[in-house]
Order: C-alpha cells, then sequence, then structure tokens
C-alpha cells in the first residue's frame, strides 16, 4: 500500500511542478517503500524498478533526505539509490528527482513517524512456550479473502497440498483460546505473498517480500494482529527466509543482475543437504560449496547474499517488517542455507535496532557437536560469530523420536542432554517433539494418550524453549507426509462437524490431553525453576529417568517411567537435594508424599512432577 502512495504521489508532484515526465523512463516500485525517522540504520538503499533507468542520477530536493550515491546497473530497468535520512528528519514525503540525461522524474518517498517501543520487539527466552501455527490449516476467519483475483491457486480443502482458506483473522478470533492454553508466544509460519499455482499455502517460496498474502490477509491485518496478541499477553514470532524466494517472484523474469541467483532456473545446483560439511575440516569444498548455493527445491530459486545488493535488500527487509509489524522475534529459515558471513551482518543490524529482539535459527542436524557451532557465543573450532540467541534443537527432537519408537529407549535422551556442555547457553535452545516438518509426537505414540503426556511433561519440564505444534493440545496425530501433518484444526473452517476450540466439541481423548496439557502450561508459568532452573540428571536405570530443575530455593523433582507397567524408583541418590523439605508435592494431582519415602511409585508411561516444598 505504502508502494502506491509513493507511486501516486510521485505523479501528482510532477504534475504540480510542471516536470518533464517521459514516457520512456518510469518507476513501478521503490524498496522499501518505506523508513522511518529516529531509526539507527538511517542510511538505507532503495532498489529501484522501472524501464530505462541506465544513466541514472538523482537528487534529493528535501533537506532531510540526502542522496549519498547512485548504482547504475547493466540492467535497464534496476537502479539502486542510497540516502541518508537525517536523525531529526520530519515525519512526511521527501522528494527525490531522478535524471536519465534527457528527462527527470519526482518521488516523494514517505519517511514516518515511529510506533512507541515499549511493549515492541521483546524478544524471547526460557520462560516462554512457543504455540507453531501454520495459517492456512488454523483458522478461516475471513472467507471473503479464500479465492482473490490475481492469486493463481484457489481454495480446496479436498487437497492435502492445496489451500484451505485459513487466515489472521482466524488467529485473531483465538486468541483468547490460546492465551487460556497457557502458551506465551505465537510462531505463526511465513504470511509473504506466495503466488504460485500450487503448494503455496506454506508459505515459504515468496513471490512479494513487502506483502501479506492476499489469502491470509493484508499487510495491516498482519500489524493488527501482533497489537490484538500483544494486548492478550502473547508475543510474536515471525518466520523468516533470507535463503530463497518462488519460483514465481517477479525477479525471475527480469534478474536485477547476473549474480543475483547461485545459479539460474535452467542451470542450477540441487541443494545436497550435506550441512555437516560446512564445519567438516576435512570436507570437499564443493560440497562444502553445494550447502550455501544449491537450491532447497527446484520452485525456490537460491539468492546469493555475497551480492551486496541482495544482502541490503534482504537485510531493509527484515528491519521493515519489524519495524511495521511490532512482532517480537524472528525464526530464520533454512539457517545453515545462507551464507554465513552475510547472516551474521543481518543479525548484527538487528541487533543494532533493537537490542531486546531474539532470533531462533532453523539448523536441521540432530548432532548437538554441528548445532553447538550455530548458538552465539560458541568457542568451537570452526564456528563463528552468528549472533543467534536459539538454534532449534533437532538432537532432542531426535532423541524423542529415539525414545518413542517401538523398543526405544529413554537413554537417548539422558545421552543428547549430557552434551549441553558444548552450548554457549543450552537453556535458550528451541525444543520441540514436532514442528510443520515432521511427524506429529501423536503420530509418533500411535495415539496413546499416556506416552502422548509423558512427552509433553518431559519438553515442558527440562531445559529450553519449548514449542508446541496446533493441534497437540488435542492429539492430532496427523501421517507421514506434510498435508497430513499440517491437517486442519477441527472446528477452525466453515462446515466442520465439531468446534475442538471449545470444550463441548472435544472428544473424550482431546479433554484429556487438552486439560492435562493447559495445566502442565500454567504450572510452568508459576514455577521458575521449569524455565531458568539448573538441572540435574541421573543415569537412567530400567526405563527410569530422574532429573532436578533448581532455582534458588525452589525445586522440581521429575521421574520418568518409559515402561508400561509402573515402577519403584528409589529416591535415595536425589534425597540430598530435599534440605529441609516438609513434602513432596504432586503438581498435577496435589497429592502429597513424605519426603522419607525410601522410593516412589511411578506409573507406567508417565512422569512425575513434583514439588519439593
Amino acid at each position: 500500500m505504502k508502494g502506491h502512495l509513493l507511486l501516486l504521489a510521485a505523479a501528482l508532484c510532477a504534475a504540480a511542478h510542471g516536470l518533464s515526465v517521459a514516457q520512456s523512463m518510469s518507476v513501478s516500485r521503490v524498496d522499501p517503500p518505506n523508513w522511518w525517522t529516529g531509526m539507527r540504520m538511517n542510511q538505507i538503499q532503495l532498489m529501484v524498478t522501472g524501464e530505462d533507468l541506465s544513466g541514472l542520477s538523482a537528487r534529493s530536493r528535501s533537506p532531510q533526505v540526502r542522496v549519498t550515491h547512485v548504482y547504475r546497473t547493466p540492467n535497464p530497468s534496476y537502479a539502486f539509490i542510497d540516502i541518508e535520512i537525517a536523525r531529526d528528519a520530519l515525519a512526511g514525503y521527501h522528494r527525490i528527482v531522478l535524471y536519465n540525461g534527457r528527462d527527470s522524474l519526482p518521488l516523494s518517498y514517505p519517511v514516518l513517524k515511529r510506533k512507541p517501543g515499549a511493549g515492541l520487539y521483546r524478544g524471547f527466552d526460557p520462560s516462554d512456550v512457543m504455540y507453531l501455527i501454520m495459517p492456512d490449516r488454523f483458522a478461516n476467519g475471513d472467507t471473503a479473502n479464500d479465492n482473490v483475483a490475481g492469486m493463481t491457486e484457489e481454495k480446496d480443502r479436498a487437497k492435502p497440498g492445496g489451500r484451505h482458506g485459513g487466515d489472521l483473522k482466524g488467529i485473531v478470533d483465538h486468541l483468547d483460546y490460546l492465551a487460556d492454553l497457557g502458551v506465551t508466544t505465537l510462531w505463526i509460519n511465513p504470511v509473504l505473498e506466495n503466488n504460485a499455482p500450487a503448494y503455496s499455502y506454506h508459505g515459504y517460496a515468496a513471490t512479494d517480500l513487502y506483502r501479506v498474502d492476499p489469502r491470509l490477509g493484508s499487510n495491516e491485518e498482519y500489524e493488527a494482529l501482533v497489537r490484538a496478541a500483544h494486548a492478550k499477553g502473547l508475543k510474536v514470532i515471525m518466520d523468516h527466509v533470507s535463503n530463497h524466494i518462488g519460483i514465481r517472484h517477479p525477479w525471475m523474469k527480469n534478474l536485477p543482475s547476473a549474480d543475483w541467483l547461485n545459479g539460474s532456473q535452467a542451470n542450477h545446483q540441487r541443494e545436497l543437504h550435506w550441512k555437516m560439511e560446512l564445519q567438516d575440516i576435512h570436507g570437499d569444498s564443493a560440497v562444502r560449496a553445494n550447502v550455501t548455493t544449491g537450491w532447497f527445491a527446484d520452485n525456490m530459486p537460491d539468492l546469493n547474499q555475497k551480492n551486496s545488493f541482495v544482502a541490503r535488500y534482504l537485510t531493509e527487509n527484515t528491519l521493515w517488517w519489524i519495524e511495521t509489524t511490532g512482532v517480537d522475534g524472528i525464526r530464520e529459515d533454512t539457517y545453515s542455507y545462507a551464507d554465513a558471513k552475510y547472516l551474521a551482518d543481518w543479525a548484527a543490524a538487528i541487533a543494532a535496532e533493537y537490542p531486546s529482539f531474539t532470533i531462533v535459527g532453523e539448523v536441521w542436524i540432530g548432532d548437538p557437536v554441528f548445532l553447538a557451532a550455530y548458538q552465539k557465543g560458541s568457542q568451537l573450532p570452526q564456528s563463528m560469530e552468528t549472533g543467534l540467541t536459539s538454534v532449534t534443537d533437532f538432537a532432542l527432537h531426535d532423541a524423542f523420536a529415539a525414545m518413542l519408537a517401538p523398543r526405544g529407549s529413554i537413554r537417548a535422551v539422558f545421552d543428547c542432554l549430557s552434551k549441553d556442555f558444548l552450548y554457549p547457553d543450552p537453556g535458550s535452545l528451541l525444543t520441540f517433539l514436532d514442528n510443520h516438518d515432521t511427524r506429529r509426537v501423536a503420530y509418533l505414540t500411535h495415539g496413546d494418550v499416556h506416552r502422548t503426556l509423558m512427552a509433553l511433561k518431559m519438553l515442558l519440564t527440562l531445559r529450553g524453549i519449548p514449542e508446541i505444534l496446533y493441534g497437540t493440545e488435542l492429539g492430532m496425530a496427523g501421517g507421514t507426509d506434510d498435508g497430513t501433518i499440517r491437517s486442519d484444526f477441527p472446528g477452525g473452517f466453515p462446515g466442520d462437524s465439531r468446534n475442538a476450540f471449545t470444550q463441548k466439541g472435544r472428544t473424550p481423548k482431546e479433554r484429556e490431553i487438552f486439560t492435562t496439557l493447559r495445566q502442565l502450561l500454567h504450572i510452568r508459568k508459576e514455577r521458575r525453576s521449569l524455565s531458568f532452573g539448573g538441572m540435574i540428571h541421573f543415569p537412567p536405570a530400567n526405563e527410569t529417568y530422574t532429573y532436578l530443575r533448581i532455582l534458588q530455593n525452589e525445586k522440581t523433582l521429575v521421574i520418568v517411567n518409559n515402561r508400561g507397567g509402573t515402577q519403584k524408583v528409589s529416591l535415595a541418590q536425589v534425597r540430598g537435594y530435599f534440605g529441609d523439605a516438609k513434602v513432596l508435592k504432586n503438581l498435577l494431582t496435589g497429592t502429597e508424599t513424605s519426603p522419607d519415602t525410601p522410593e516412589i511409585e511411578v506409573p507406567g508411561n508417565d512422569a512425575l512432577i513434583l514439588g519439593i516444598e
């Protein structure tokens, strides 16, 4: 919208000042479409898209906006203009005049007043629990945007890989549900325009980096969602992609430069996913290069962040979305596939502008040795300073999956956590049983309520920042493919036979999981030892695993039984941590046990969460 206003303002300005506007020189788009007063980054680069822009020069007619450099490109459809906005610049339109040697064209660039910063860009930490939402599959709050003119894929809920009609309004409509559930933070999968003929619902193949997909809503509705979430005490995490765009992005018809992408649509490498090679001192350079230059998929062109214009565009675009919406953090998709130097500079630019802001990088590697190298402050060889507060803990995810497998052992979780010495800050890792790319936990447990809840109890009491996939609170099981993993939330769509957002609309099995998970989430909010406490654990015995979370005088004891039958677990090894405690209180049931008891019974496929009171 702001970009359209800019171009309208340019035309009006030209008419008002009687300037000659040659038909051969035109501007169709300027990115970023606006900036703000008082930003630390006050020197920005405008990407001007149009016709006959070769030989371009530019002058500012505003004393508060200075043109510092114009970059002429071999492609006459693009030009890049560096401008500097005075720290004390007034909000409003600032006139810049373009010249191509024959004619002139005025642009009025909007510089906006910043929002009050209180309560914005708060970041996330171990006290948070993320709730992961795929907007298209969560709830349809506005049926009027199900199909939109100009968008190539229409709604078809019969297709597992099709668009199902969920949108931003659907999320806003259920913020009370989410706040009551007890989560603190919403991680929302990408919402940018994905104008592709198929599989456009997931959002990871953007065709416009400055526009919300109109089938999900508008830029203004995205901003309103963040405001509404903040009003309910919920944070919002933006899912961001620097690595690639969608094959239908307009750039693909007319690339700004020959090296805008790694390779081309006709000639490119496919990503081999050997991410570990980035740290492997014995690795082949060609294999290593493939990680960051190969295309994630044939319909996802790989951006070349070594091109300084690409890097500048992506960084400014990220800051633009943060400032526009007021989101609290970013989950950076396919982190290890983008250029490492660019990502470090990108994170530093965000931190300089928003010191409380936090970023979690998606690094899909199941080995702590490689994961640890990506977290901020890593001292491991072959690591570089990333600026990442958090990294996706796929190592613990894989350990959970191994534990839940038939004849699986809880030893996998113990062994994984025993390697936490590798991380600068293991408590800030993003932990999860499942996400939108992996099989759901209820699928792994074959729908077993007890084993599903056992795993959730562990997730919410172990170290880290837990993430819960939408529908996990109901025991949604999904399947093995993306379409079924990303099933629709029952009751979120017109015509659904029942509404699982309500107690009445849930099955008995769903009620049991929902009620217990809600209770767990609220317990975690109340007991800071479960968020920030140090962790002490003991080697498993007979598939039982015992650990404590301790924060000053608050102590929480967890005992897990990964076998089907009740087991008696000795308290001898943990009694030294009881101090002068009078009781061991089951935080879920309220029942109390004397700390002097020699052993405690733990039901099969369950975990006891005991306050040492």
